[in-house]
């Protein structure tokens, strides 16, 4: 079953295909950062720096790759879908997406070392905006839609500098490449009814390179129950390469349908970089074993975290370079934070018993409130959400650490009294699956 997971991971990243809804937000720049859409993290109000557990794939801080399950190696798929409901004076417009959020696989090995490859989407346009206008008997129409998403193809390694029982500090890396390609296009027409003719502008953005962030993570153990963990993760500015292509066209009869263009002036491609935010991260979490007699005289051993974090990005910092002419997208920096908490009613078990399905489980509560790079009349728009998750164990062999998880979160943009606002409601949906002992890795195997 292992190994068919791996071959559908292959079929999923040569499709590459994501859905699209309608978000005016991602019309700046190269489209709207993505961030973890793990359905782990979604659940715990995006708290992703400090989480990790043996039994979780975190690819958002490469640090805690060696703290995965000792040789068993793990892999990762998750699915993500917004349900959104855009205001815009006093206009409702629903819309919905859903997209493939990570594929991943990790192993930790050699006792101080991880292991962790992938692709997730970092960036996406989508947007679809329409006015008309009348003209003398007849209207203008203007269309402004993008679509395209950026993608980054990784590989991630971490290694323990300290690795006691007591206190470890691990440090790691994410190298790879960004690669995509974003639209934007332009429309005007006629509407009438008897052509639909009109003027266009299409500018396209095409990503290829390199690409790397970096992570760290300190955890210290106070008397065997008690864990703090410190965590910080870092994606420095780094200059991208891409190439950058304009033209302008018209259509003597449908300007919806591509192949009535005929155009009439392009730039053909440029190349030029784009200039990606510096984004960092950090957090606390402390975590502690409560144990507990039950009332047939056997111990049960519960694990409650709680977490913290604080997050910012330098979109001021963002621009985009071609020909020696430098577009700036009047982005501003972005700062938030995240509370959460999880719960696990027993977390080890002792004896040849399987525990009950709800008693493996983890509960997960978590709340977000972050600024958002966008201005709107002046004004720094803002987006908050409460979250709830689930982490389902699958319970074949209580060695084995393949869970079903979910994430579900409710929050708003911006507020009533901004021209545009948005609430929504995301539901994340992932698999964790790691093999049984049989499968176990980089095992010296002994014949009688």
């Amino acid at each position: 079953m292992f190994n068919r997971l791996l071959l559908f991971a292959g079929i999923s990243l040569n499709l590459g295909v994501f859905a699209q809804t309608n978000s005016p937000y991602s019309a700046a720049g190269i489209g709207e950062h993505v961030g973890s859409n793990s359905p782990v993290f979604s659940g715990i109000g995006n708290h992703s720096v400090t989480y990790a557990m043996p039994s979780v794939l975190n690819t958002s801080n490469p640090a805690t790759y060696s703290y995965l399950r000792h040789q068993f190696p793990i892999f990762s798929i998750g699915m993500n879908t917004r349900l959104s409901t855009n205001h815009n004076n006093g206009v409702k417009e629903f819309n919905n997406s859903t997209a493939i959020s990570e594929i991943a696989f990790g192993l930790s090995f050699a006792k101080r070392f991880g292991l962790a490859f992938g692709i997730k989407p970092i960036y996406r346009k989508s947007y679809n905006i329409s006015s008309t206008e009348p003209l003398l008997s007849d209207s203008v129409r203007y269309d402004y839609i993008g679509t395209g998403s950026v993608n980054k193809a990784f590989i991630g390694l971490s290694f323990n500098i300290f690795n006691k029982e007591v206190f470890k500090w691990s440090v790691g890396g994410n190298v790879g490449g960004v690669f995509g390609t974003v639209q934007d296009e332009r429309r005007s027409s006629v509407v009438s009814p008897t052509t639909k003719a009109g003027g266009l502008e299409i500018t396209s953005q095409s990503l290829r390179s390199f690409h790397y962030d970096l992570g760290t993570l300190v955890q210290f153990k106070l008397k065997k129950a008690n864990t703090f963990t410190i965590g910080a993760t870092m994606e420095p500015i780094q200059k991208i390469k891409s190439t950058f292509n304009q033209s302008l066209g018209y259509s003597p009869t449908d300007v919806t349908v591509p192949s009535t263009y005929q155009y009439l002036s392009g730039t053909g491609d440029i190349k030029g970089k784009i200039q990606f935010a510096n984004n960092y991260s950090v957090g606390l979490s402390y975590a502690r074993l409560i144990k507990t007699v039950k009332r047939d005289g056997n111990e049960r051993v519960s694990h409650l975290m709680i977490m913290a974090g604080y997050n910012a990005a330098e979109w001021s910092k963002y621009n985009d370079n071609f020909a020696d002419s430098t577009r700036v997208n009047n982005l501003s920096n972005s700062s938030g934070f995240n509370v959460a908490v999880q719960f696990i009613p027993q977390a080890i078990s002792t004896g040849s018993i399987l525990p009950k399905f709800f008693n493996r489980t983890n509960y997960r509560v978590g709340y977000y409130s972050t600024t958002l790079p966008y201005l709107m009349n002046g004004v720094q728009l803002n987006e908050w959400a409460v979250t709830a998750g689930l982490g389902m164990p699958i319970l074949v062999d209580k060695r084995v650490d393949s869970s079903i998880q979910l994430g579900v979160g409710y929050g708003k943009r911006g507020t009533t009294t901004d021209a545009l606002s948005q609430s929504f409601v995301t539901v994340n949906v992932g698999i964790f699956v790691a093999p049984s002992l049989n499968d176990r890795w980089f095992v010296k195997r002994k014949l009688d």
